[in-house]
């Protein structure tokens, strides 16, 4: 019980900071689909605003030519019609018939002609009759009453090319009704009228049902102005004329078979900078009529225009990576920062239930000791005994006291630094006694190898205090070693020395080197159950050797025995 609340503490911790984490991502997440998204629709958005504008632009031209071949073609006069030599139009057959009833013409497909003119008549008829058109030759342009639109120019509307979706198709209608309003204005504006009476070979004339011959015009009535309607294509079962009528004592009409693939090609010849890919087709029921060009019935399809999204501008994407970089480090460094916490709350955790055992032991043992002696319990030759295990419990006492004020010293930014200079040999024989006395105690005796003379500039106090500890580690857990001998050697290098400590103790395995150096890495039950200690004497006599420029690590033996090894690495000044 008494572990139960750190541990749910740290459980606490380590929940909140994943909830956290998975907030922070989650916004990472969402707020880099939501400005992909986003570029990505202004991606698009841009390339239907390019697509639009090439469309009106190519149906401006096209309506253009159009136009043209529309004003070419009403130009000519009733009389020259059928000998009109070739133009622009591309005509498979021209044809002139008094009420559809029979024709006459020119070209490979007057056949067709005289097949499909009696069906294109009666259609015409019956929708100018729905329409309210049937006395009139004016041309039939319907523009949107709601519009009111001053032509200006034939450029496309620049103030609605990079709207949405309704900007774009409110500005594709407005563009169809300035083409329709243009191309009226110009066929109005070369309007003509005719004194003309149609003349056909008898044999050509229709009969009426009583079977006589209808009179001729009378020259008064051929006098007389007769107005000539203006051509106006039509689509009928697939094949596309080009028809006009006028009003004498017989209707009549004029018109042409056009080869619709052949305009087809002439027209997209004007489209195909801005639009490679496009075709023009015959219009459906219900289709776009902002699509149709106002000189032909066609319907443009605009195909491919060939330009590929645009990537993510670099500026954003340098945000998001930025972003993500940023984000990822602060979780990082979150992680860290709380698991240093943690692991420094479980260290002092560690070292107070250590401290606490290891002080209990002796001042337990210094309360027994002092009642028995005061109380005159203990026989006069067993007191130097009790006397004796009373100064090694305070020797240890202060031991442990120097080691926790040495190490507060160093966390605090204030090690030691008495440098003093110094012979090495003689240093080490003044320190041998205060070794073999700790060895003593432990059973071990010390051996020290030939030990070259040589100068040195040094913290000697900071050296004994490493020394110290790493001899009263040997003392701990050496003390059952064959042979019961620890080993100190220096081996001089040629900008500093190396100082050999080792024993034939258990050893300490490759996967422990590292950990024993860590501060108070023992807790209470492993200094209940091992040897006495609160794993911080190594930890600080690590940190000494750094203040003095140097290192200490611990390896296995170089001769293959069993036992550890410590090795001080010291700069020599």
């Amino acid at each position: 019980m008494i572990w139960s609340r750190p541990q749910n503490s740290a459980a606490l911790v380590w929940t909140a900071f994943a909830c956290c984490a998975c907030l922070v991502l989650g916004a990472m997440l969402w707020l880099t689909h939501s400005v992909i998204k986003t570029e990505h629709d202004r991606a698009q958005a841009e390339i239907r605003a390019e697509l639009q504008e090439r469309v009106r632009l190519s149906l401006w031209r096209m309506d253009s030519l159009g136009a043209s071949i529309l004003l070419e073609e009403n130009s000519i006069p009733p009389q020259l019609f059928l000998s009109k030599p070739d133009s622009t139009l591309p005509a498979r057959a021209r044809f002139e018939t008094p009420d559809g009833a029979a024709i006459k013409g020119n070209g490979e497909a007057l056949a067709q002609c005289a097949a499909l003119l009696p069906g294109l008549v009666a259609d015409s008829r019956k929708k100018r009759k729905e329409k309210g058109l049937e006395d009139s030759n004016s041309r039939e342009v319907e523009i949107p009453k709601e519009k009111t639109i001053q032509l200006d120019t034939i450029q496309p509307l620049q103030s609605k090319i990079r709207g949405g979706v309704k900007a774009q198709i409110a500005a594709n209608e407005e563009e169809a009704a300035n083409r329709n309003r243009w191309l009226n204005d110009a066929i109005s504006n070369q309007r003509q009228s005719y004194n003309y009476q149609p003349s056909l070979n008898e044999d050509k004339i229709p009969t009426s049902s009583a079977g006589n011959t209808p009179s001729p015009p009378t020259p008064s009535i051929v006098e007389t102005s007769n107005p000539i309607g203006d051509f106006k294509p039509i689509w009928f079962e697939d094949s596309l004329f080009l028809v006009r009528k006028g009003m004498t004592i017989t209707t009549f009409a004029q018109g042409t078979l056009i080869d619709h693939e052949a305009l087809e090609k002439i027209l997209l010849q004007e489209a195909r900078r801005l639009l490679p890919k496009s075709s023009l087709n015959k219009p459906a029921e219900g289709s776009d009529d902002s699509f149709i060009l106002a000189s032909f019935p066609f319907q443009l399809s605009a195909g491919d225009i060939g330009i590929a999204p645009e990537s993510i501008p670099q500026s954003i994407s340098i945000s998001l990576i930025a972003g993500w970089l940023a984000a990822s480090a602060a979780l990082l460094t979150a992680y860290f920062l709380i698991s240093n916490v943690m692991k420094l709350s479980e260290r002092r955790a560690s070292f107070v239930s250590a401290v606490t055992h290891e002080l209990r032991t002796p001042l337990t043992t210094f309360r027994l000791y002092s009642d028995m002696l005061s109380s005159g319990a203990v026989r006069e030759e067993k007191k130097p005994i009790y006397l004796g295990i009373l100064s090694r419990e305070a020797d240890r006492l202060s031991h442990l006291v120097e080691n926790v004020l040495a190490f507060s010293k160093i966390e605090r930014g204030s090690p030691r630094s008495k440098v003093t200079e110094m012979q090495i040999n003689e240093f080490l024989e003044t320190m041998r006694e205060r070794f073999e006395s700790r060895l003593d105690a432990a059973g071990l005796r010390l051996e020290m190898k030939a030990i070259p003379s040589f100068r040195c500039t040094l913290d000697t106090s900071a050296l004994e205090h490493i020394l110290f500890n790493i001899i009263d580690n040997a003392a701990k857990y050496a003390s059952d070693s064959d042979p019961p001998i620890v080993t100190i050697a220096i081996f001089r290098k040629r900008r500093g020395m190396e100082i050999h400590v080792s024993d034939h103790g258990p050893g300490i395995p490759d996967s422990e080197c590292r950990r024993i150096f860590r501060s108070f890495h023992k807790s209470a039950e492993q200094a209940a159950a091992t040897k006495p200690g609160i794993g911080l004497g190594l930890a600080l006599s690590k940190r000494l050797a750094q203040t003095m420029g140097g290192s200490l690590k611990c390896k296995g033996r170089s001769d293959d025995t069993s036992g550890a090894l410590f090795i001080l690495d010291l700069p020599v000044l």
